[in-house]
């Protein structure tokens, strides 16, 4: 029996709460995948499982209910009490969901390609950070009660720490939103798609450590929590004791976390690095890595919800330091990310909208005005930002709008400020709103911004000469090397030039994609006109693919540095000719550059009829 504190849990509450995270999960999971095949974030039908399930419309309905004697019991009260044992039980759940999924946030977090861009990353990110962020602070500084200040955001000690939640709030970037709808677009490996990532990585980094800080600075004697979903830390409980919210312990605080911070980007992340081949080579897969990573994050988050900062922190800092390691395959990452996005993740989301009255405390101009200062500022800022970094006016347009989104990290950053009583309840509303609706709007327009005036096939690009058929190459260099040797011969660049710009493109990040293919690329200054060469590889070259297939059809895309559309033209038509699984079994069955690319023939007609109106 699962003791909690003086008490314990009856069999009736391990009922309720096995039940109530039965239901949470599976209608989380339904309406999410229910969104997906709409071509929208899962989080979006997530979130709408907890404002179903909570007081907005089965807590309403449940109470209706009693009051007219159709029941004896209030459902919903009985399935997520507001008090008691199993209220307790479910909320360290949810800690643990939120924890777990701050982690895989992290994971995504690459410091070497993020060092790797450079000046680009760094003035794309700084500049969407600044714009939006002063935006946030200044209205939240002078309009604390009007935007929604919870109990530790009002008066002289909450006034800057909430000020500095909604700058923070206003710029933060949702990384797992922006990967999804590059991968949607067919852009993710291109130059545009690499910079974004990178940006929305150090966006990310700058913006937990800056959450970390506002956490601090909360004066712990305001500390006021009325929400019954909000879950007492044990670090409360030790400040109080030792009763200093003097201003030096915030400052060291402050100092302790970035030490910690500096420590776990270095020599943790060095041990982690040296840690798994071993965990690898010895452990069961994938049941070993899986158990060594998440030990890692919630040792990490126990420490850092001592010191007071919220658990989340540290578990974002522990995928940082995981994630940067080159030992972590793409096929393992994948698989920790499946564990915890498909479990753990839905619950959190879900888990919103059971405290929250989603109609009563909707306020049209809270909601509007968060809206409006995010988007604007975020775009304004991210494409100055992309100017600074030499990009074209419709490549910078295309960014700004991908770094708008907010997604799931800014619905996570509303619902601990809420949690540690800096926002009430219709700011929080206001950021759910915002969230979805920049995550919803990003991939469309970016779509529509970048969409090109002729709609050109794959085939286009291609002559019997370019297309390799069983090379003789049996690793990625070899292959990168013959596949030049190629270009070389259409273009008159030479080959060892070919060879370096592609290569150093691949180190930057792996271009293998799922369902056996790879599209290594460069963008080239003397370059005149695209060109694209392919291999058909019957043994398939391991290009370290999220599925962990080697690729067997291999597509060089070369073009000129002043054609970026050109790039992400290329990447989209290599992805979508062969999108169907059906189209890359016949490319293995040929025997001839004809025939392969009579199958492209094929395969674009088939296209064309399918998406033709009737």
């Amino acid at each position: 029996m699962l003791q909690l504190g003086a008490s314990s849990l009856s069999a009736n509450d391990i009922t309720a709460l096995l039940l109530g995270i039965a239901i949470l999960l599976g209608l989380a999971r339904i309406l999410g995948e229910r969104a997906r095949r709409y071509r929208q974030p899962s989080v979006l039908g997530e979130i709408l499982a907890g404002i179903i399930l909570g007081p907005t419309i089965f807590g309403a309905l449940s109470t209706y209910l009693v009051a007219k004697g159709f029941l004896s019991h209030n459902l919903f009260e009985l399935i997520f009490p507001l008090e008691g044992g199993e209220k307790i039980a479910l909320d360290g759940f949810i800690t643990i969901s939120a924890t777990l999924l701050l982690f895989v946030v992290g994971l995504e977090v690459d410091l070497s390609t993020v060092i790797r861009q450079g000046k680009e990353a760094i003035a794309v990110s700084l500049a969407g950070i600044v714009l939006p962020f002063t935006f946030g602070f200044v209205i939240a500084w002078y309009l604390p009660d009007f935007l929604g200040a919870g109990p530790r955001g009002i008066g002289e000690d909450g006034q800057l720490p909430f000020a500095i939640f909604l700058g923070i709030a206003m710029s933060i970037t949702a990384l797992p939103v922006i990967a999804k709808i590059l991968l949607d677009l067919n852009i993710a490996k291109s130059d545009m798609g690499m910079l974004i990532i990178s940006s929305a990585m150090l966006n990310d980094l700058v913006g937990w450590i800056g959450f970390a800080i506002v956490l601090a600075l909360l004066p712990v004697t305001a500390m006021v929590i009325p929400d019954p979903a909000a879950i007492h830390s044990a670090t409360e409980v030790v400040t109080d004791a030792v009763n200093n919210t003097g201003s030096s312990q915030v400052v060291t605080t402050i100092l302790i976390t970035l030490v910690f911070l500096a420590l776990m980007l270095t020599l943790g992340r060095l041990a982690c690095h040296k840690a798994l081949p071993y965990v690898q080579a010895r452990w069961s897969w994938p049941g070993g890595v899986l158990s060594f990573v998440i030990c890692i994050s919630l040792i990490c988050a126990a420490f850092t919800e001592y010191l007071g900062i919220h658990s989340i922190f540290g578990a974002f800092v522990a995928g940082v330091a995981i994630g940067d390691s080159t030992h972590l395959s793409e096929r393992t990452r994948d698989t920790i990310n499946q564990f915890i996005m498909n479990i753990f993740s839905p619950i959190f989301f879900a888990s919103i909208g059971l405290r929250i009255n989603f109609i009563s405390e909707f306020n049209i101009s809270i909601v509007l005005l968060v809206l409006v200062l995010a988007t604007v500022g975020k775009v304004s800022g991210s494409y100055f930002g992309a100017r600074l970094a030499k990009l074209g006016k419709r490549e910078a347009s295309a960014l700004s709008f991908g770094m708008a989104a907010q997604g799931a990290v800014g619905i996570i950053l509303g619902q601990l400020a809420r949690e540690a009583g800096l926002i009430n309840d219709e700011l929080m509303v206001a950021i759910v709103v915002m969230a979805l609706t920049t995550s919803l709007i990003s991939g469309p327009i970016m779509q529509i911004i970048l969409r090109l005036q002729h709609q050109r096939k794959l085939i286009d690009f291609l002559t019997d000469k370019q297309v390799i058929i069983d090379p003789t190459s049996t690793d990625i260099m070899q292959t990168i090397g013959e596949l030049s040797k190629r270009a070389a011969e259409i273009t008159n660049l030479k080959a060892h030039d070919i060879y370096k710009a592609v290569l150093q493109r691949e180190r930057i990040m792996h271009t293998g994609l799922p369902g056996g293919l790879a599209v290594p690329h460069a963008r080239l200054d003397n370059l005149p006109k695209p060109c694209v060469v392919i291999a058909r590889h019957r043994n398939g070259i391991d290009f370290d693919a999220p599925d962990g297939k080697p690729a067997q059809i291999i597509g060089l895309l070369l073009t000129p540095t002043d054609q970026p559309e050109t790039q992400i033209e290329l990447l989209s038509l290599f992805a979508k000719s062969f999108s169907r699984n059906e189209i890359r079994q016949r490319a293995l069955e040929i025997k001839s550059p004809t025939e392969f690319l009579a199958v492209l023939n094929q395969a674009a007609a088939e296209e064309a009829e399918a998406t033709s109106p009737h």
